[in-house]
This record gives C-alpha cells, sequence and structure tokens, in this order.
C-alpha cells in the first residue's frame, strides 16, 4: 500500500513549479525572438555585426580571441546569418514550448498527452543551450568580467543582460532535458 501511494504522489509544487519555469522560459524566449527580429529588419546588420566583432575586446584577447579570429572574422558574413536566425529560431523554439508547457497544465482535451511532446522537450534545451552559450560567448566578447560592487552601478543593473541570460538559459536546458527524458520514459 505504502508502494503505490509513493508511486503515484506527486509533490504538490509540482504544477506551480513547471509553470513557473514555463514564464521565465517564454520571458528568455521572448528576449531572443525581439533581438532576432531587430537584426532581421535591420538592413546594416551585417556590416554593424562585423564592426561589433572586429572593436570588441575579447576579438583580441581572452578566452576566445582565437575562435573569434580562426572562426568568426574570416566569415563575418556567414556569422552574422548564423546569429541572426539562431536567436530568432531558438527564441521561437522556447516560446512555443513554454505555451506548449503551459498547454500541459490545463484539463483534458486541451491538456492531453501528445506524442511528439518529448522531441519538443528536447528540441527546447537544445535551443536554451545554444542561446545561453551565444549570451555567454557576446559577453565574453565584449571583455565581460564577474560583476563587482560599483558605485557606477547605483542606477543601472550592475549585472550584464547577457550574463544574466546565461544561467537562465542553461537552467531552462536543465529543466527540458530533464522533461525530455521524463515524457521519454513515460
Amino acid at each position: 500500500m505504502t508502494h503505490h501511494l509513493i508511486a503515484t504522489r506527486s509533490p504538490r509544487s509540482g504544477n506551480a513549479a513547471l509553470a513557473s519555469g514555463a514564464l521565465v522560459q517564454a520571458a528568455v524566449g521572448a528576449e531572443f525572438v525581439l533581438a532576432g527580429l531587430n537584426k532581421v529588419v535591420n538592413p546594416k546588420y551585417a556590416e554593424q555585426f562585423a564592426g561589433f566583432v572586429t572593436g570588441s575586446p575579447g576579438a583580441s584577447g581572452g578566452p576566445l580571441a582565437p575562435l573569434i579570429q580562426g572562426l568568426v572574422v574570416p566569415h563575418l558574413g556567414v556569422a552574422a546569418e548564423l546569429s541572426r536566425w539562431t536567436e530568432l529560431a531558438g527564441g521561437a523554439v522556447l516560446l512555443i514550448t513554454a505555451v506548449e508547457v503551459l498547454r500541459r497544465r490545463l484539463a483534458a482535451p486541451l491538456g492531453s498527452e501528445h506524442a511528439y511532446e518529448p522531441v519538443a522537450a528536447l528540441l527546447s534545451a537544445v535551443a536554451a543551450f545554444v542561446l545561453g552559450g551565444m549570451s555567454l560567448a557576446i559577453y565574453l566578447l565584449q571583455g565581460g568580467q564577474l560583476p563587482t560592487i560599483n558605485p557606477g552601478y547605483a542606477f543601472s543593473s550592475p549585472i550584464a543582460v547577457e550574463l544574466l541570460l546565461v544561467p537562465l538559459a542553461f537552467g531552462i536546458a536543465w529543466l527540458e532535458f530533464g522533461r525530455f527524458r521524463a515524457l521519454r520514459r513515460a
């Protein structure tokens, strides 16, 4: 009897935790969709990307400099397009799958289980991981350092948005990968 109770019982916070995670995922997804759309509508984006990359402190020194100089600088146009569409597509995946997580919190028939759910969760985990890595790369490219206490930040955020997005995106990737594993077993 005890084994049956333990096996069928779920934590009371389960739905609230999943819904909260989906809300954070939707916010991060919206950030990347908007960033991608800003790049899509900018007719000079490729030129600006080239100037940003070549003029950034992390392009000439730091942990990413060899990668930037060896792979990105020789192919700035391709890297600009990859950046543009990765943000847009990855953000869209996060938004759509956040809605999917929220949908599953509803009663049947709207909240019914579907066969595509494990694949959607895995795709979301990959998108979040890639976007988190991209945010970290941008932060390092800009010469970013660990946040410190500084009187200059009294009226602004001491943590750059790129650095804040990294743990959020990696957390979403972790949650979605866990969701993928749970859905695949079910």
